[in-house]
């Protein structure tokens, strides 16, 4: 059982990875902004449980792609009024209307994030759905600068959400 969700969980990462859909392609400012608020709490629901960004659990991995494929997206561009208001509804108003600015800020530091490493990580898990599997791509992840950098901008980002 444990297996059918680990490779349930890592097909959905390789979707959430190349769709178009996940990189915001056609989608308004709102839906971008509430896909990054929902992606966002979940992160920061799994930060408070465990204290830390959890690199070795997939369900995080798969957020992480998400808030990066969402801001290579142009997300960012232009008034971002809508993108707030879809942002803190996705959240489940766990970021406010004033925090939120300072939050968009800190999400333009993601859109540097080199995705490739996300995606390769998301397909060894597809090909090797097991822990050590899941272990060693997450060691390899969280070795990477551009991740650490990202981790450190999540972790300000949830300094703002408390």
């Amino acid at each position: 059982m444990k297996l059918l969700k680990v490779v349930a969980a890592t097909m959905t990462a390789v979707m959430l990875t190349t769709s178009c859909g996940v990189l915001g392609l056609g989608a308004s400012k709102k839906s971008k902004g509430a896909g990054l608020g929902a992606a966002l709490l979940a992160l920061y629901a799994g930060y408070k449980l465990a204290g830390k960004i959890d690199l070795g659990n997939l369900g995080n991995i798969v957020n992480l792609a998400s808030i990066v494929n969402i801001l290579r997206g142009n997300a960012l561009e232009g008034d971002n009024a809508e993108l707030i208001e879809g942002l803190i509804e996705g959240a489940q108003n766990t970021i406010t209307p004033q925090n939120a600015q300072a939050i968009v800020g800190l999400l333009g530091q993601l859109s540097n994030l080199d995705l490739n490493k996300v995606t390769s990580t998301a397909k060894s898990l597809t090909n090797s759905a097991t822990q050590e599997a899941t272990q060693a791509a997450a060691a390899t992840l969280a070795a990477s600068p551009e991740v650490q950098s990202a981790m450190n901008t999540l972790n300000s980002i949830f300094r703002l959400m408390n």
